[in-house]
């Protein structure tokens, strides 16, 4: 069957039995590769989107859009209740397809009845709320659509979450663009030709939101039935509630640096730190996050259907995880340095320096999936928000202690060492409840650090852009032998290195086969 193959809900879990594990680890690196095409799509989208907008929108509109946004993500993060975690779950844990129909249409039932519970009242508190979230003189419109597109977003959130957990990635992904392209088109119409400004972009998230979000709900409703477990509401609850503080404490370890920045530093730090932060994200944004939406499904299915023999299974899809992971990390600290010096004015030039130390920050972000695996299995979600509200309280006392001292070198220390907190103590609970060891990758890391170091020491500080990619290309060819000939990759993994070389396609072809 292939991933389109059905409607979410409508059969069991993807049929995989029996595979050795190879075909496991390459079915999910080709998940994870759909998922990829969809991330790209919506990144060069926005960028080519971005001068149209800058041409029609102040900076007035993109600071009430930013304002709208964070509210919208915090209040999805409270409300949600983790639901959508806890879907993916259950789905893995309920054996009949009856029964995954019911938890379906509960979790439908319930997160509209969850935010509409929030957003109504908002709607009639719209104008005091908008004369403190915004600046006066900004209509009250904008909230009561905001809350809308909130309510909204449950009818896009449920059929994509249950496509996930079947993992049908390119239903996703075909979703994911026409919603993305009905956005665009509605931007075009209502921003740039009546020159609606932010009413226009609300209109355009909610139309497109509302026909996508709709035609798959009810698509889904049509399979499963519209049913309502209260005891299946409780158990998603319990399971996922601990999810909103872990959003939370993601929110803080993300975002707190900018305010201790601009509290001890100035407004150019703050400036040039968002820049480095946004070089480095890169990492999250096109290898953690596909990875991500496989990995939890795939990791339930393997879990499910093998019992004891999951564990070999999962440390391998995790060690190739964590190679690419360190691989492109490494890629990032040697050449966002030319790639800053290309895209931007000297003045920028220096958001570089705290790049290499977000490049390994982002490697601990991106380690946390497989981090919290073992609770996840064991149904401790608990863990998981403990985990991260102690790496928030963690990365909040390193900001106040590292930024006044060290501006924004601090910065990323603290974003470091907060991420490093949150992996290190979500792999002890993990391990402890679940016999699968959480990989470090420790030697693949110092050869990183170690290949760094010496490939910045031979770079010379005033070396052209063709000159220092050279130079840089030479440190990660260095750094590839380094991982060959130390043992830093097993047998497979080197298998793999040497096959890219020599055949890229053929291993591409490998991989979609999976």
């Amino acid at each position: 069957m292939t991933d389109a193959a059905a409607p979410a809900g409508a059969a069991a879990v993807p049929a995989s039995e029996g595979q050795p594990a190879g075909g496991y680890v390459r079915s999910t690196f080709k998940h994870g590769a759909v998922y990829l095409i969809g991330t790209v799509l919506s990144r060069v989208a926005g960028f080519i989107m971005l001068p149209v907008y800058t041409r029609v929108l102040t900076p007035r509109d993109y600071g009430v859009m930013e304002m709208l946004a964070y509210t919208t993500d915090v209040l999805t993060f409270l409300v949600g209740l983790g639901v959508s975690t806890a879907v993916t779950r259950h789905y893995y844990k309920y054996e009949t397809e009856a029964e995954r129909h019911a938890l379906v249409s509960t979790a439908a039932v319930l997160l509209f009845v969850l935010f509409s519970v929030v957003a109504v009242p908002v709607l009639f508190l719209a104008e005091p709320i908008t004369s403190r979230l915004l600046k006066p003189g900004e209509p009250a419109l904008f909230i009561r659509l905001s809350m809308v597109s909130l309510i909204l977003g449950v009818a896009i959130d449920v059929p994509m979450t249950v496509m996930r957990a079947r993992q049908e990635s390119q239903q996703v992904v075909l979703w994911g663009a026409i919603r993305l392209l009905l956005a665009i088109l509605l931007n075009l119409v209502f921003v740039v030709w009546l020159r609606m400004g932010v009413l226009g972009v609300l209109l355009s998230t909610i139309i497109s939101g509302g026909a996508v979000g709709g035609y798959l709900v009810s698509r889904l409703l049509r399979i499963t039935g519209l049913h309502f477990q209260p005891a299946m509401a409780r158990a998603l609850v319990a399971f996922g509630a601990p999810f909103a503080i872990w959003e939370l404490g993601s929110f803080v370890l993300h975002f707190s640096d900018r305010f201790f920045l601009n509290a001890y530093s100035t407004l150019e730090t703050v400036g040039l730190y968002s820049l480095s932060y946004k070089v480095a994200i890169v990492i999250p944004f096109f290898i953690t996050g596909p990875f991500s939406s496989i990995w939890l499904p795939k990791a339930l299915e393997i879990e499910k259907r093998e019992g004891v023999g999951a564990i070999p299974i999962l440390s391998a899809i995790q060690r190739h995880y964590n190679l690419l992971l360190i691989c492109i990390a490494f890629g990032m600290a040697l050449f966002a340095w030319d790639a800053i010096r290309l895209a931007t004015g000297e003045a920028f030039h220096g958001a570089y320096a705290p790049v290499p130390l977000l490049a390994l920050a982002m490697v601990f972000f991106g380690y946390r999936q497989t981090a919290q695996i073992g609770v996840i299995i064991r149904e401790k979600p608990g863990l998981v928000a403990r985990s991260t509200a102690v790496a928030a309280a963690a990365v909040l006392l390193l900001n106040w202690i590292l930024i006044p001292r060290f501006g924004a070198m601090g910065a990323a220390a603290a974003t470091l060492g907060g991420f490093g907190t949150e992996f290190f103590i979500m792999r002890w609970f993990s391990m402890r409840e679940y016999p699968l060891r959480i990989e470090v990758g420790l030697l693949p890391l110092a050869i990183g650090v170690v290949a760094w170091a010496g490939t910045r020491a031979v770079l010379p500080l005033d070396a052209s852009v063709p000159l220092s990619l050279a130079i840089n290309a030479g440190g990660f060819v260095a750094f590839t032998a380094l991982l060959l000939v130390t043992g830093a990759v097993d047998r497979e993994q080197r298998q793999f290195l040497l096959a890219a070389v020599r055949d890229p396609r053929g291993v591409l072809r490998a991989v979609r086969g999976g």
